[in-house]
């Protein structure tokens, strides 16, 4: 944000009452130990994305994506982050949402035909660091067998 903008919000939020936007940053990794490599296909959060990789960019087996985020939101808002990914070769997206410490808006979801072959594994700490791994499911039920 430039500081003509943010002088600007600063003074309306004076004057309206409305509380100004937060900022927080957090980390969001992304690690694929499926068979198949990922492909990110968009990036959104209400801020920027101080470090990432770009849409296109190829996700390989056993390697990992890192994004690193300042979040500007109003104190209603969450602040989270979402990163879709599809497979290179199959019709499945793996979508990761999530946002700053405190937050419990994380989540990854599989979706299309064959996503039950794949699971997703989410843990966070309590420094801001989230940790998305990918990998193919190890359930039978889950496998259709």
């Amino acid at each position: 944000m430039d500081k003509e903008f943010t002088k600007k919000l600063r003074d309306t939020a004076i004057a309206t009452g409305i509380p100004l936007p937060e900022r927080e940053h957090y980390e969001v990794t992304v690690s694929n130990l499926s068979t198949r490599a990922l492909v990110l296909t968009s990036k959104a959060v209400s801020g920027s994305f101080d470090e990432a990789p770009g849409e296109g960019h190829v996700l390989r087996l056993r390697e990992s994506d890192t994004f690193r985020v300042t979040s500007v939101h109003f104190p209603w808002e969450s602040g989270a982050a979402a990163v879709r990914y599809r497979m290179a070769d199959a019709p499945v997206t793996f979508t990761v949402t999530s946002g700053p410490p405190g937050n419990h808006a994380s989540s990854g979801d599989l979706a299309g035909p064959g996503c039950e072959h794949y699971d997703c594994t989410v843990s966070g700490s309590g420094n801001g660091h989230s940790l998305f791994i990918l990998e193919e499911a190890t359930n039978p039920r889950t496998m259709g067998m």
